[in-house]
This record gives C-alpha cells, structure tokens and sequence, in this order.
C-alpha cells in the first residue's frame, strides 16, 4: 500500500514532463514489484496501458540491478513497436534512507523527424555529392577557420572510444569513426581531412573516399 501511494505521488511529475516535451515523448511509470505498467501519458503503442507488463528493455535493467549503482541510465537508443527510432532514458525511485526501489520512469522520445532533419542539414552543408578536391586544393586552404584544439581532441575522443591502436581499425570502425566526425562538423574546420589522415596511418584521399561513401549511404 505505502508503494501505491508513493507511485501516485509521482503522477504529477510525469505530467510535468508530458507538457514540457510534448506529445512525442512517451512517459511510463512502473510498478517494480508487479512488473506492470502503472501509468503512461503520450503512450506510441496501443497495448501500453496501466496494467500492461512491463517491457523486455526495463525488465532487463531490473534483473541487471544496475539499479543498485545507478540512480539513472539516460540516451539510450531504442526503437518503438512500430519502428520509430527513440531517445530514452530511465529513473529509479527510490525511497529514503534504505535506497530500496519503488518503482521506475521511462522516457522516450520520437527522434525520428530530427534524424530526418540532421540529414537534410548534411546535405545543405556537404552537398549531395560533396567536392572532390585534391589535398592541396586552394578551395580548401581559402576556408579560413581555426578552432585550437577542437578537430585532436574530438579525433582523439574518438580513437579511445574503440579501445585499439589506429592501425588495428577495421574499414567498418574507420567508417563509423568518420562518420561521427562528420555529425560533429570536424570537417569544416580547415586541416582536419589531414589531422584524421594522420591519425589513422592513412591517405587524404581514403578520408574522402569515406565521406563520398557516407554520403552515397545517405
């Protein structure tokens, strides 16, 4: 009974939540101890009502108890029933002092027509079929920008995501790697295509070769 009332009183911070992020955020409230549904506002599939079970993702965080180090996990990827790719994030409540779970907020939010709209900027700042130009290209060398440190640190932020020495890198992971930058904007900033040539042991040209193919993808 004690859970109960604690659930309820969370009620109106979904409904909080539900107003600020509006209707493409879906926002679950569980009952840990039944493994339902208790409440959910904005809900993008038809069976996700008060009573339904809860779904395969949370019971796997329950089973895990990575509740047990974690008061939340935020932007995780995720994908709805019916394909829509989502943002998600999780958190667990808790009561005071014993640190026991009550029960557990999901929000996820629709993401699809940003992606939609990342996309269309690529094409806007790189162009459907970006220029080739060669390495010594004064096209390239007349872009003045200059952000100190900005393109070592992110290629470096990225080498040590992968957790291997550049020259251990697979097509698919150099691919990936590129791919990110590109989202990020590294490659507006002038020396860039030459910076990332160096660190992974390579040529400019295979640097272009993989932005032609990212975009030829896109």
């Amino acid at each position: 009974m004690e859970q109960k009332k604690q659930l309820e009183s969370v009620l109106p911070l979904m409904r909080f939540f539900a107003e600020m992020l509006g209707p493409d955020a879906e926002i679950i409230l569980y009952d840990v101890d039944d493994r339902v549904v208790y409440q959910v506002l904005n809900p993008m599939d038809d069976e996700m009502v008060p009573g339904s079970e809860m779904r395969s993702l949370e019971r796997n965080l329950l089973d895990s108890k990575i509740y047990e180090k974690e008061d939340f996990i935020v932007n995780y990827r995720a994908l709805s029933r019916s394909k829509h790719k989502l943002k998600s994030a999780t958190f667990f409540l808790k009561n005071n002092p014993e640190r026991q779970l009550r029960g557990m907020i999901t929000v996820n939010i629709n993401v699809e027509r940003l992606v939609e709209l990342r996309d269309a900027l690529n094409v806007m700042i790189s162009g459907y079929r970006p220029y080739e130009a060669p390495a010594e290209s004064p096209f390239y060398n007349s872009f003045e920008v200059s952000v100190e440190g900005l393109v070592s640190t992110s290629i470096r932020e990225e080498l040590d995501s992968f957790g291997v020495e550049p020259t251990r890198l697979s097509y698919q992971e150099k691919m990936e790697m590129v791919r990110r930058l590109d989202e990020k904007g590294i490659f507006l900033v002038k020396g860039a295509i030459a910076e990332l040539a160096s660190a992974l042991k390579t040529t400019e040209t295979s640097i272009y070769r993989y932005l032609n193919k990212l975009q030829e993808q896109s």
